[in-house]
């Protein structure tokens, strides 16, 4: 019987993969007042059209909630159905409180183990690692061959990404007003990295022509030192840059490697806000390739 595979809402997978290789979600949650929605991967109860529409004009700054109880035990009883053996892979504990509900919920499940993994990362790059073990069980491997390879992929999973307004951080609370001031006067665009289970800044590039043409660079690095099969590219409200930086990523993809253009959902996207660009992935990264556009 294969290992069946959980993750959480914020992992922002396409739906076609989260039907392909069977991973079960346990729906995240947009709150517009008092308005909710559910978040299942790259799709919801709303929209990402509608979620970007009411951020940016919309009188009411939305927030974001973990998996209500009552999901996560629906969730890991379905998933008991499909197998006793579970591994449910959740948004790094540093940033949410997923994996302290989702421990309370375990012994209430009686038909299945249950083994929770902290990702140590958000988003798309939980969605990379899920990807991983999904794969895995897909194939028949063990408990213990899926619980290796995350061992060997979570520390080499990277989120690198470009802000464009520094509106939507500060607005959530995650920078302070002169910060915000002087950072949109200057027009600095931090770089955001996935690091010991955070977000911290890697650094800053001036004007959004400089981040484009930086991210260009890096675009083939990154696909070269990609070690898995997915590599995503990581966007909010910039499809045609997305698509111009695949491009550059396919005419260097000599490994086959299947290469995603993945707009970031509203958990995310309610921190960073429109324009942001970047990518993720697992495997090796330089911080001169955005920084210095050096190879080494």
């Amino acid at each position: 019987m294969p290992i069946a595979i959980v993750t959480d809402g914020s992992c922002d997978l396409p739906k076609k993969l989260i039907e392909h290789f069977r991973i079960f979600v346990i729906p995240f949650q947009v709150i517009f007042d008092t308005e909710v929605y559910q978040l299942y991967g790259d799709t919801g109860t709303i929209t990402k059209e509608e979620f970007y529409e009411r951020l940016v004009k919309g009188p009411i700054f939305p927030t974001t909630a973990i998996p209500t109880p009552k999901a996560f035990l629906e969730t890991f009883e379905k998933a008991a159905q499909y197998s006793n053996e579970i591994i449910a892979i959740f948004l790094s504990k540093e940033l949410s409180g997923t994996i302290q509900s989702a421990k309370r919920i375990v012994h209430m499940v009686k038909d299945a183990t249950i083994t929770i993994i902290d990702s140590k990362v958000s988003a798309s790059c939980l969605g990379l690692i899920v990807l991983e073990a999904a794969k895995l069980a897909k194939k028949g491997a063990t408990k213990e061959e899926i619980l290796q390879r995350l061992d060997e992929i979570i520390p080499q999973t990277r989120l690198i990404v470009v802000v464009d307004t520094l509106e939507y951080l500060y607005r959530g609370g995650r920078i302070g007003k002169a910060k915000k001031f002087f950072g949109s006067a200057l027009n600095i665009k931090p770089i955001l990295h996935s690091e010991n289970g955070l977000v911290t800044p890697g650094g800053t590039i001036r004007g959004h022509e400089e981040v484009v043409k930086r991210l260009k660079f890096a675009a083939p690095l990154i696909l070269d030192h990609a070690k898995t099969d997915y590599v995503f590219i990581w966007h909010t409200r910039e499809e045609q840059i997305a698509k111009d930086l695949f491009d550059i990523m396919e005419a260097h993809n000599n490994d086959g490697k299947k290469i995603l253009i993945q707009e970031a959902g509203p958990i995310i996207g309610t921190h960073v806000g429109p324009g942001s660009l970047g990518f993720t992935y697992i495997g090796e990264y330089n911080k001169n390739w955005l920084l210095k556009m050096k190879k080494n």
